[in-house]
């Protein structure tokens, strides 16, 4: 090869490899922004769960259907979200069902027995009795194996699966 020839192909080979690169981190980039998006939108339909005990503690009596109804579609979004979760990872589905086992453990019973008592007067107000569940460490678990997912590095997606191989045996 002359100079010359050099001279032209070495700029076109390095453009060509920098238009590659810039494509492949767009990609990424997309890709993380769409999972982080999924992920999401999975915990918000998680945590509805505890919301529908403020829900039901505060209704009214004409409200009854509506929140029963609004309780099967949260359910059914959860479900949703647990398929989609499951199609990025098998690890971060186990991950995602540990949260909503938890948030459900933390409030089912509160919401049956919230179900049981009269409607409040006014809704709106908490009794000075009500117990409010913490699922503060179920949620930042969750996250952390998000972070970790969407983490470029790869040992943190390591974590992800030791974590969650390890709650899937139960231990």
């Amino acid at each position: 090869m002359t100079a010359r020839t050099l001279a032209i192909a070495i700029p076109a080979a390095t453009a060509i490899v920098v238009a590659c690169l810039s494509a492949l981190a767009a990609y990424f980039a997309g890709k993380r922004e769409r999972r982080r998006g999924l992920y999401s939108e999975a915990v918000k339909a998680a945590v509805a769960w505890r919301e529908m005990l403020y829900r039901v503690r505060r209704r009214e009596k004409a409200q009854e259907r509506a929140l029963i109804n609004q309780s099967h579609d949260i359910q059914e979004q959860q479900t949703y979200f647990r398929a989609w979760v499951g199609s990025e990872s098998k690890y971060m589905q186990r991950s995602y069902d540990i949260l909503v086992a938890e948030i459900k453990k933390a409030t089912d019973e509160l919401i049956s027995d919230a179900w049981d008592d009269p409607v409040r007067p006014v809704p709106g107000n908490s009794a000075p009795d009500d117990e409010h569940p913490d699922i503060g460490a179920c949620v930042d678990s969750f996250l952390r194996d998000v972070r970790s997912h969407l983490s470029p590095w790869p040992w943190r997606k390591v974590l992800v699966v030791a974590r969650n191989r390890k709650a899937a045996r139960g231990g």
